[in-house]
């Protein structure tokens, strides 16, 4: 391919990527997407002669400055009656720019202008979604714009040759006019390429953290949810369980895989029931104090039946129509890129608003836990705030107290009333979402005597009542159950139909305690193959949202932080290996040292004569049995080995008071050094280096008087003081 169509197959191109973003966010009308591929398919037939002469308007400069000028007064019309927003009508004009700038690529300002239209619609892409598929674009545009920079490079340096031509000159050199795109520049440019990808990173994750754009505050529309304000009507939950979308993503840094069968992602509770639907008499809200690490504490006194070993999460949540914050039962703490948090009289932690972008924060939980006494307590003596409120009856027909009666008839201590309740709910009655939309009169009444199916807001409904028709405090909650575990991401998937209804009991020193009378429902089997597909894209999916959209200066400061600690780790690691290596090295040294000391010259001797016997054999080989005899003579006997010993111990005794051995100095010649040095060990170290010539050296036989001998003079060379 020349460079001619190559350079302007690039431009094409990379205008296709930054247009390709815009088309994929949805948010441009049909028009206008017809109009953008159409300049873009006209250009390509033009790059390709597929008919082009038949394609390109030929229009005037003139013709063309009037319709931009209409299409800057339709912009305006568009921001301010139609689309009422800066940024769509913003993208609509670039689209109808870009269409403008295909058409009449002729000079160079053109192919610059298109380039800022492209980078334009990528920037505003960016501001229009978060989803996974902008990081495909965004590599794309990355690889399209460096092709192109660099063949508009080429390009001008070609025509900047042609320009210096000179008549007399003769034409340009071959050598000096830019050749077609070979197989080596097409590799080396995606080399390069991919080095500026690698850089880009490098600098996003290095660039200090902004916040969220001006823009992108108001692009992401709000999941409906139901059953989290701070009134619920029967029904509303059931509404949504059939909806897959996806509220939040669950995250425990602290655990290895799943952390329970059953993880209550606790949000809205409610105690006042007035037979139709719920309130919270206790929604007004305070401000949660902030620690200095950042901590937004939620309680601060846990009841006695908290269990001390909580865990932490990390929860990436959609952009909600609630600003209710979900997290385990119980939560204690949160932690969040947040100004302020509210928490209401029942524990459940608020924003001021809605949210208006998906967010990430941090919850601290401890999961209720029911002392061993109060399983076995046959009454309870419950505070009066606790009896005010979560004891509320509507008017209910007698007949729900008399089956609470019934049920547990049998039970002795309020924990096992409430295990009954929960057991025959459980048991007695069928979950169904097909109840119909109508909601009858008395809704308790009508599932437990009537219909006898329902979803969890009936279950959890019926078990208050009966419960508190029995004097024991109970309320109702609602939040998530169970969510989906995704291991290639080892965290929970948490969707609209996960949304439950579920019930707390109150015990004194033990707080809210969880009961769910819902029954278990079988899920339906799903394509393995698929499903696995769907984690690894969820997973990867949560990956761009954590480390890409929610990228944050504290993230940074928490990686440098977690690289410096890893490298402190390491050094550690490293330097005690060393010091190890070197303990070792200087043990075995000493060792060394020590042996050559005591044993050197019997090991030496002892090489000698190994040597020898290795001569001897070989002689014996090739001379005969003649050197039989001397074989045996060349071996050292048990006494010449104690005279060595003795010898050692005199050069041990010396080398305590300052007088070592040089390597290099004869047993004598030592001897002499030291009683030239202290005349007063004369006497003994001479005789004893004479004993061990005359055994190690002149084969005398070490006799019974002479070891005594040796024995005194080393006693005396022990107390000889200099």
């Amino acid at each position: 391919m020349n460079l001619e169509r190559a350079f302007r197959l690039s431009s094409i191109l990379l205008a296709a990527s930054g247009f390709s973003g815009l088309l994929l966010t949805g948010a441009m009308p049909i028009g206008l997407v017809v109009l953008g591929l159409s300049g873009l398919l006209v250009s390509l037939a033009h790059v390709f002669g597929w008919g082009a002469d038949w394609f390109i308007f030929k229009l005037s400069r003139g013709t063309w400055n009037v319709l931009m000028i209409v299409a800057f007064l339709a912009f305006g019309v568009d921001l301010l009656w139609i689309s009422q927003d800066l940024l769509p009508a913003g993208v609509h004009f670039l689209i109808i720019l870009m269409v403008n700038k295909l058409l009449n690529l002729q000079q160079r300002k053109d192919f610059l202008q298109l380039y800022a239209i492209s980078l334009s619609g990528l920037l505003a892409t960016a501001a229009l979604t978060v989803e996974l598929w902008y990081g495909a674009v965004f590599i794309a545009y990355l690889l399209a714009a460096i092709w192109t920079l660099l063949l508009y490079h080429l390009k001008s340096e070609a025509e900047e040759v042609q320009l210096a031509w000179h008549p007399s000159k003769g034409p340009v050199g071959a050598a000096r006019t830019p050749g077609p795109i070979t197989a080596r520049m097409f590799w080396t440019t995606n080399g390069i390429a991919v080095g500026a990808f690698c850089l880009t990173l490098t600098i996003f994750f290095v660039t200090p953290r902004i916040g969220t754009g001006y823009f992108q505050k108001n692009r992401v529309e709000r999941l409906r949810t139901s059953g989290f304000s701070e009134k619920v009507d029967l029904g509303v939950i059931g509404a949504i369980k059939l909806d897959p979308t996806v509220v939040m993503r669950v995250e425990f840094p602290d655990q290895k895989g799943p952390v329970a069968e059953r993880i209550y992602f606790r949000g809205a509770a409610f105690d006042t029931y007035n037979g139709r639907s719920w309130a919270n008499s206790l929604a007004k809200r305070h401000v949660l104090g902030r620690s200095r690490d950042g901590d937004f504490k939620v309680s601060d006194a846990a009841p006695a039946g908290k269990d001390p070993a909580g865990f932490r999460q990390e929860i990436l949540i959609e952009a909600l129509d609630v600003s209710v914050l979900f997290g385990v039962s119980f939560v204690d703490s949160v932690k969040g890129n947040f100004l302020i948090l509210q928490a209401d009289g029942m524990g459940s932690v608020y924003f001021p608003y809605p949210p208006t972008a998906r967010f990430q924060y941090s919850v601290y939980s401890t999961p209720d836990h029911l002392l061993k006494e109060e399983r076995t307590a046959a009454s309870m003596t419950y505070p009066a705030h606790i009896k005010e409120h979560f004891l509320q009856l509507p008017d209910l027909s007698p007949r729900v107290a008399e089956l609470a009666r019934t049920v547990a008839q049998q039970a002795k201590t309020p924990y096992e009333m409430a295990l009954a309740v929960e057991r025959h709910l459980q048991e007695n009655y069928r979950y169904s979402l097909e109840v119909g939309m109508e909601l009858p009169v008395s809704p308790v009444e009508e599932f437990l005597f009537t219909r006898k199916t329902g979803y969890c807001e009936h279950y959890a409904t019926a078990m208050v009542m009966m419960l508190r028709s029995l004097g024991i405090p109970a309320r109702l909650t609602t939040g998530f159950l169970p969510g989906e575990w995704n291991d290639f991401g080892n965290y929970y998937t948490v969707r609209q139909r996960d949304a439950h209804a579920w019930v707390e009991v109150y015990f004194p020193r033990s707080g809210w305690v969880t009961f769910d009378p819902t029954p278990s429902v079988a899920v339906g089997a799903s394509n393995p193959l698929w499903t696995k597909v769907a984690r690894v894209v969820d997973s990867i999916r949560l990956k761009w949202d954590r480390f890409v959209i929610q990228y944050s200066f504290r993230d940074q400061m928490a990686v440098a932080q977690g690289v410096r600690e890893r490298s402190d780790q390491v050094r550690v690691r490293v330097w005690g290996m060393v010091a190890a290596t070197l303990r070792w090295w200087a043990t075995v040294r000493t060792w060394f040292d020590e042996f050559s000391r005591t044993y050197g010259v019997l090991l030496a001797g002892g090489l000698v004569i190994c040597a020898g016997i290795a001569g001897l054999i070989v002689a014996v080989a090739i001379r005969g049995r003649r050197w039989a005899g001397r074989l045996q003579a060349g071996l050292p006997t048990a006494r010449q080995v104690s005279a060595v010993r003795l010898y050692a111990r005199m050069l041990r005794l010396l080398e305590s008071r300052g007088f070592g051995k040089p390597p290099g100095a004869t047993p004598l010649e030592f001897a002499r050094h030291v009683s030239r040095e202290w005349a007063g060990v004369s006497s003994f170290v001479l005789p004893l280096t004479e004993l061990y010539y005359r055994v190690r050296f002149g084969r005398e036989l070490l006799t019974p008087q002479d070891r005594r001998r040796a024995e005194e003079l080393l006693g005396n060379l022990l107390l000889a003081k200099r």
